[in-house]
């Protein structure tokens, strides 16, 4: 059995893996198109786990039922992993996702501090009038949806998260609802 077979009955036989097939040109080709369509907005997003997961020799798309508490892919952001990041244009960090409801606390009493939703923040004194930013998405680890250590079945292995139109065509590719509750995931991984 290949190290790619291996890798796709290990997440097959996961209780919240609804899909997980290995990708082929097409459709990698399409999700990179999707992902730089964001890099034309108005404050540009720069999925990094994405360039990473395609840096590797395969990629294997997987969709998770998120109906499963411990293994939504929102759950994602709670790993110290995973970051998601407003930074500016010399790379510094000046609004990022916080999960740690104590710091949550402290941040909400800080004038310095706007709140662009429940928990992503933006440091007002570290932005600079006129200075281009952008949303940087890292990459992670399967360390969240499963509790097998797929890392070590192979080389190398990093974790996408697609950003929401690359969400919205991976799951028009297996005709999946929008509205489902379901999180969609590459993972790039080397022999």
């Amino acid at each position: 059995m290949s190290v790619s077979e291996d890798l796709l009955n290990a997440l097959n036989d996961e209780d919240a893996v609804m899909i997980a097939e290995v990708m082929d040109d097409n459709m990698k080709k399409s999700v990179l198109e999707y992902e730089m369509k964001r890099l034309n907005e108005l404050i540009p997003f720069i999925n990094k786990g994405m360039e990473e997961a395609f840096q590797e020799d395969e990629a294997i798309v997987i969709v998770i039922d998120n109906n499963i508490k411990s293994n939504r892919v929102e759950d994602s952001y709670k790993t110290k992993d995973t970051t998601f990041t407003l930074r500016n244009e010399n790379g510094q960090i000046i609004g990022e996702s916080i999960y740690d409801e104590e710091e949550l606390e402290d941040l909400r009493d800080d004038p310095d501090v706007t709140f662009l939703s429940e928990n992503f923040v933006t440091y007002n004194n570290l932005s600079a009038y006129g200075q281009k930013q952008f949303f940087v998405m890292s990459s992670t680890t399967s360390d969240f949806f499963t509790h097998r250590d797929l890392e070590s079945m192979v080389s190398s292995l990093t974790v996408a998260i697609p950003s929401t139109e690359t969400d919205h065509y991976i799951r028009d590719c297996f005709d999946l609802e929008h509205d489902a509750k379901i999180g969609t995931l590459i993972i790039g991984f080397s022999k």
